[in-house]
């Protein structure tokens, strides 16, 4: 009789985490993250060990959520979810988990509102205001003449985006007009975590064919930041809203491409928490974080003979000696926060400032003049681009304000309430924001408001150089309407010479000779040449005097006629 069979047990989350210090489980990182059907990813790392956990049910984040954790070997958490309209019940668990208000997760479950109409064609031939027809929208599923299996199907019109049936369409597209400005963001603060929503910029695809664009801003994508209380940090990562594709290039390839930057500051975090991906970014500074490596240290930390002063470690900003998970998920959450994609854009407008003043500085030139007519469509589009460059990085400068405020009010809090713990960040992660705040105002900022003035400064000194040209022009005219004027002044008198022998009386032309007709050409054509060459000056005394006579015998006149009709009228009266 054959053994009845066993029960089957059902997969543990814990049994879905994979060591991710291997090099077959690292080299999953980078395909997952710029999979667009890639759900979540969960780390849970200390200083020894990393382990991570690829596209998980709602039911293994509720576990994950509500059971024990091994905060021994894995004191800190990250949860990472892509599109979150497509995982309600994931994101509601982690919101009632962490107490988010009910509003904040419908928020972040809206569903991104798609593009339905294809921009507008070239505005004219130098480019300016130029957008690229799409062949087809991928993001409806039309891409060229085929379909793209991995975006969604296209709806008809007048229909509500997958998953946007209960959205008012009001609501959504009021939301959506005010949540596309560049310098929006949103904070939310609950007893067990803080939640900011802003815009991160990401780079633009290069592509196969060189285009213009009319922006030097690189596109935008949304994304949510939650620092919580128990060491774990959240990030949420909106439905991606893609640029049209330019013609002539594959619109597979440039979403494709579009994807992986919008995701490249995470999978840069997220490579360096495995030891395969340590030494990936000894060459690249900016993308070099610190947020397991030096975990190391902390080994000493806990030894009990050892003091904060001793070991030299910091503390949290409530005074209290920072453990290893307080530093961890501090630097975590700071390096996810910290993208320098946003300062690429002032490398271009240095760029294009100098090609427009070096074209301002031609354009005195004759020949140039039909060249220079880009100046000011050019500097009037670089001027808006910077301007909302600096609107966005006041934004991420107040948002560091309201993160360490934050911070500090709840480490002082907890401090007075021993039971409960606020969401607070070390020392050292607080110096990180302080500074990057610092390089915003000072490198950014008042970068931006230099070239803004010189933007100013090369408008004025174009208009000024078009208003020299415009002079010379009009001086050229004078010049030329005075030879015309002396020219005909010069053969005036002629004229009149000629018309007299030309009289057709007989008492006077029978005694006129070839000779009398010269002679009398001669002399008058000699006086007219004296008269204009030698006494025109003269000439303008005697005219300017003669006006200057007419203007006062027209007073003189006027005050006579006064006079008059005044005694007029008093001996009437009388």
């Amino acid at each position: 009789m054959a053994a009845p069979d066993s029960p089957v047990t059902p997969e543990s989350s814990a049994d879905k985490f994979e060591n991710f210090d291997l090099a077959e489980v690292f080299r999953k990182a980078t395909p997952h993250a710029i999979d667009l059907n890639s759900q979540n990813f969960v780390v849970e790392f200390g200083p020894e060990r990393a382990r991570i956990a690829f596209n998980l049910e709602t039911i293994d984040i509720k576990d994950l959520l509500e059971g024990e954790r091994d905060t021994a070997e894995y004191p800190i958490r990250w949860i990472n979810i892509w599109n979150p309209n497509t995982q309600k019940e994931a994101v509601e668990a982690i919101g009632n988990h962490y107490e988010f208000s009910e509003r904040l997760v419908h928020i972040m479950c809206m569903p991104q509102q798609q593009q339905t109409k294809p921009p507008r064609r070239d505005r004219d031939r130098h480019g300016f205001g130029k957008h690229f027809h799409r062949h087809g929208d991928v993001e409806l599923g039309k891409v060229g003449n085929g379909v793209d299996d991995n975006y969604p199907p296209e709806s008809p019109a007048g229909a509500h985006p997958p998953g946007s049936e209960h959205w008012d369409d009001d609501s959504m597209a009021l939301y959506q007009q005010v949540k596309n400005t560049v310098n929006y963001f949103s904070t939310d603060q609950t007893q067990k975590a803080l939640c900011i929503g802003a815009h991160w910029l990401h780079k633009r695809p290069t592509g196969k064919h060189e285009y213009h664009n009319k922006s030097m801003m690189p596109p935008k994508h949304w994304q949510w930041l939650t620092l919580c209380n128990d060491h774990t940090v959240l990030s949420i990562h909106e439905q991606p809203s893609f640029e049209p594709v330019p013609d002539k290039e594959d619109p597979i390839k440039w979403r494709a491409e579009e994807l992986k930057n919008m995701r490249d500051n995470t999978l840069d975090v997220l490579l360096q928490l495995s030891q395969q991906g340590f030494d990936l970014y000894k060459r690249k500074p900016l993308s070099l974080n610190s947020v397991r490596r030096p975990l190391s240290r902390w080994h000493a930390r806990d030894r009990p003979d050892l003091g904060r002063q001793e070991t030299g470690m910091p503390s949290t900003n409530g005074g209290e000696p920072a453990s290893l998970a307080d530093e961890g998920t501090s630097n975590l959450f700071y390096y996810l926060f910290e993208d320098y994609v946003a300062a690429g854009p002032l490398k271009t407008a240095e760029k294009k400032l100098e090609q427009m003043t070096n074209k301002v500085l031609e354009s005195v030139r004759p020949h140039i003049r039909r060249k220079s007519i880009d100046i000011i469509p050019t500097l009037h589009y670089l001027s808006k681009d910077l301007r909302e460059m600096k609107y966005l990085f006041q934004n991420y400068k107040n948002l560091i304000s309201k993160i360490t405020a934050i911070s500090k009010a709840d480490a002082r809090a907890s401090h007075h309430a021993e039971d409960a713990r606020g969401v607070m960040l070390t020392d050292t992660a607080l110096s990180r924001f302080e500074r990057l705040g610092d390089r915003l105002q000072y490198l950014m900022l008042n970068s931006i408001e230099g070239y803004l003035g010189e933007i100013s400064a090369v408008s004025s000194t174009y208009f000024n150089l078009t208003q020299q040209k415009d002079s010379e022009a009009t001086a050229r005219l004078t010049r030329s309407a005075t030879l015309l004027a002396k020219l005909s002044v010069f053969f005036l008198p002629i004229s009149f010479l000629t018309s007299y022998f030309s009289v057709q009386v007989e008492d006077l032309y029978v005694h006129w000779k070839g000779t009398d007709y010269w002679y009398s050409f001669a002399v008058i054509a000699t006086l007219s040449f004296v008269s204009l060459f030698f006494f025109s000056r003269l000439l303008m005394f005697f005219s300017d005097t003669l006006d200057e006579w007419a203007s006062h015998s027209i007073v003189w006149l006027r005050g006579g006629w006064r006079k008059l009709t005044k005694t007029e009228a008093r001996e009437e009266d009388e």
